[in-house]
């Protein structure tokens, strides 16, 4: 049972870790003055939906509060730096039509 615990110990560390990776990313999308052309809305996004799929699992499936906060909390970094990429991008349109 120690191992079973220490594997789930390690498992919301390890989740929250990787949450906390998407922050310096979300910082360089919502500076970058290239209106983050360099990043994939297709991968952000793909990321945003699975993660909300791992959710949905996670919470009625699975039932475990451990994996669905996790895979919630990666849905929300995958999807802030889509949204930032994404509004980058189409306020760009509107002030490149314009010059």
């Amino acid at each position: 049972m120690n191992c079973l615990f220490a594997l789930k110990s390690l498992y919301a560390l390890n989740g929250v870790i990787a949450v906390l990776l998407y922050l310096p990313q979300i910082a360089k999308a919502w500076k970058d003055r290239s209106h983050a052309l360099s990043l994939s809305l297709v991968t952000f996004g793909g990321w945003s939906l699975g993660s909300l799929i791992t959710a949905l699992y996670a919470s009625f499936l699975v039932r475990d509060h451990i994996f669905t906060a996790i895979s919630l909390g990666n849905m929300a970094g995958s999807g802030a730096v889509f949204f930032i990429a994404a509004s980058n991008r189409l306020a760009s349109r509107g002030t490149s039509s314009i010059s």
